[in-house]
């Protein structure tokens, strides 16, 4: 999954390149996920209306668009719009807490990708504390998941991302890696986005040095089975998962 960030406050922002350059970037991704509004820590919300007017100044680009495109949002009504245009994922960072939200990927029969986070993005890496990160996370997407299917979402159309950086602490996230395989017992595929988020920073490295380390994490996320990566780098991710793939059939 390659990221295409149209918001100007991004924590790993290409706003340099045009819109046409960022999409050449992503021509290998097997699905394109748009986000119209920053999820950094700290992050201003804005309003779906702003969310909309940024997706409509997209849509003349995707027209020749052949790559599966997600939608990363969790308010409805960006989500319906987006979904009346062409995009069959929802990436919500809410986790399905919106019945309104699992409504309308129902009546699309729209894939969702169901996602935890501690708190919410202005306050959700102050200090977060978890009786046992796996064991939450698990009985979140249980919950979560089992609300979608009441709504009308097939099982098949579940994805689950456990929000590595959204309420984690570094021991957190690397905990979460190293047990991806729990996740997946709960019988949805797992996505993992871990690229150049700031606990990969290694000797104050900025996000536009992360490149090897995000690639580290993501080669060991594969090996303990995440189904889907999402990443601003493609064609590096591409070439890792093919060499991973040759010597994992060995």
């Amino acid at each position: 999954m390659g990221v295409l960030n149209l918001t100007p406050d991004s924590f790993y922002s290409e706003n340099n390149l045009s819109v046409e350059e960022r999409l050449s970037n992503l021509s290998n991704a097997d699905i394109i996920d748009v986000g119209a509004e920053s999820s950094r820590p700290g992050a201003v919300p804005i309003t779906s209306e702003n969310e909309i007017k940024r997706i409509e100044e997209l849509l003349p680009f995707l027209s020749q668009n052949l790559i599966e495109l997600s939608i990363d949002t969790y308010k409805p009504a960006t989500a319906s719009f987006a979904l009346k245009n062409g995009f069959t994922y929802v990436n919500d960072i809410t986790g399905g807490q919106s019945t309104e939200m699992l409504e309308i990927v129902a009546n699309h029969n729209a894939n969702i990708i169901l996602m935890h986070m501690q708190g919410t993005p202005p306050t959700m890496q102050n200090n977060p504390i978890y009786s046992n990160v796996l064991d939450d996370i698990s009985a979140f997407f249980e919950n979560s998941c089992e609300c979608a299917i009441k709504a009308g979402i097939s099982s098949k159309n579940i994805i689950i991302d456990p929000g590595i950086g959204f309420g984690k602490t570094i021991s957190d996230n690397d905990e979460i890696i190293n047990n991806i395989s729990k996740l997946k017992s709960l019988g949805f595929p797992v996505l993992i986005g871990v690229s150049r988020k700031s606990f990969l920073q290694h000797n104050g490295d900025s996000p536009s040095e992360r490149l090897p380390t995000t690639i580290s994490a993501n080669t060991i996320s594969m090996l303990n089975g995440a189904d889907i990566i999402r990443v601003h780098d493609v064609d590096e991710h591409v070439k890792t998962r093919a060499i991973l793939s040759r010597m994992c059939r060995q």
